[in-house]
């Protein structure tokens, strides 16, 4: 079954709707060259980037139709320059818009009107994005604003336009085998009507997530730890009471921290679309994830870290809530089985770190399969290379860089965080060096360049080992 592109009326375009057959109890069988599980972003930019270069790619995904979850929205640094290789940076542009800079504030504040209005907290630090006198804000500055579930589906739909990937929704793995000879052989099945199928591929990429079937299929580990607070993730149409150029910003405190970022363009005076994600309250740790989503909690922590007259004139639009893990499998190859994005690392949201490396992890991916399929790089070597690279990424860079990304907007006093936390003070004090410190490893560690990486195992005989 092919899922071709479809329009309805909605927030952006609508997913792809799947063209399904008679329903079998039979196994029938598909084969390509790469099968890639998981229709989410991390998935579908690495059919894309397939697609593109001619590789016949199979896409299989449990869910009817892409995901509306309310998930990451933020794109930046390296993944600009990737985007813009791959030829979607302007199609999110598009669609999208851009922020320069995000801030870490203090709670809100009384906005001395006497009728319990609060409007935003003091700046503790700024973080900036891109150049102060930046109006182009090319590829490589700024934030580039757009919901995942609408990237998504873009990212599906360019794929598909390639001619050489499929999409079949409603397909659930059940098992997976992997023989370096052989290649991949993955069961599914349909979770409505329990029909089955058979795909076999030379090669297979797990990204069906952080509770991904197939690296459990295939033994693999999670190793790491899960933080201890729940977060809640919200939706929501707020109305624009003050004018910042930050937009996205941290609201520090020790128990109620949060994230604030638009989800669409603000717009002084008017409501627009916002994700507010908040620190579960601590004293409802027993409470379910069903109590954390009632309109009395979330409003209670809106009260706490929103600005605007009381009471607040907000419609929640999407909730869920979700606990965050900092985790990573011992290796990213599994025989012809490579693992991408949240099935192989994930980190705490707070910086943008987790999306955004997958991406990364998707376009690495896709090179070393067009490298191994196309131009007859040894196997082993070259995704040993990307196993190796991307974990180093993980293990040097997103790891820590996530953890303190948490830590910070919890853990310092907010009374003299930008003095005691070095990056805050950095951040008040800033020079030319330390703002080209600051940003190179978001350039130069965070992509993966695979063919330079192969070339530099050259003399690594255990690059070599099956």
């Amino acid at each position: 079954m092919t899922a071709e592109p479809n329009e309805r009326a909605s927030n952006g375009p609508s997913p792809p709707e799947p063209v399904v057959g008679n329903v079998s109890v039979e196994t029938t069988r598909t084969s390509k060259a790469v099968l890639v599980v998981g229709g989410g972003v991390v998935g579908c930019l690495t059919a894309l980037k397939l697609g593109q270069a001619g590789v016949d790619v199979d896409i299989i995904e449990r869910l009817p139709e892409t995901s509306n979850a309310p998930r990451a929205c933020g794109y930046f640094g390296a993944v600009h320059h990737m985007l813009n290789d791959i030829g979607m940076y302007k199609l999110i542009r598009a669609e999208g818009f851009m922020t320069r800079e995000l801030s870490f504030r203090k709670p809100p504040k009384d906005d001395d009107e006497g009728r319990g209005g609060k409007v935003l907290g003091d700046i503790v630090a700024n973080l900036p994005l891109c150049a102060p006198n930046d109006d182009l804000t090319e590829p490589g500055s700024g934030l580039l604003n757009l919901p995942q579930a609408q990237l998504n589906i873009l990212l599906l739909r360019e794929a598909l336009k390639t001619g050489h990937v499929q999409i079949h929704f409603n397909n659930e793995l059940t098992h997976i085998t992997s023989n370096d000879d052989s290649g991949v052989t993955v069961l599914t099945h349909n979770p409505k009507s329990g029909a089955q199928r058979q795909f076999e591929a030379k090669y297979a990429v797990a990204a069906d997530g952080a509770h991904s079937t197939a690296r459990k299929a295939l033994g693999l580990p999670y190793p790491g730890h899960t933080w201890p607070e729940r977060l809640i993730a919200t939706n929501v149409m707020v109305q624009n009471v003050e004018e910042t150029p930050m937009h996205t910003h941290f609201v520090m405190h020790p128990t109620f921290f949060s994230i604030s970022t638009p989800l669409q363009d603000p717009a002084m005076g008017e409501k627009t679309l916002w994700r507010w994600t908040l620190a579960a309250d601590p004293a409802l740790e027993k409470c379910s994830d069903e109590e954390l989503l009632t309109d009395e909690v979330i409003y209670a922590h809106y009260a706490r870290c929103m600005p605007g007259p009381r009471p607040l004139d907000v419609d929640i639009v999407a909730r869920s809530v979700y606990k965050t893990h900092q985790r990573l499998v011992p290796t990213m190859r599994k025989g012809n089985v490579l693992l991408a994005g949240d099935a192989a690392h994930c980190n705490h949201p707070f910086g943008a770190l987790g999306l955004n490396t997958g991406m990364l992890d998707g376009e690495a991916c896709a090179e070393a399969l067009i490298m191994t399929l196309k131009d007859s790089f040894p196997p082993a070597q070259t995704l040993n290379t990307y196993s190796d690279s991307r974990r180093k990424v993980f293990q040097f860079f997103v790891d820590p860089t996530s953890t303190q990304n948490k830590l910070r907007v919890h853990s310092n006093p907010v009374e003299t965080a930008a003095e005691d936390d070095w990056l805050l003070r950095d951040l008040n004090h800033m020079t030319p060096k330390k703002a080209v410190e600051m940003v190179r490893p978001y350039f130069e560690v965070w992509r993966t360049d695979m063919r330079k990486a192969v070339q530099g195992q050259d003399d690594d005989p255990s690059a070599l080992v099956n």
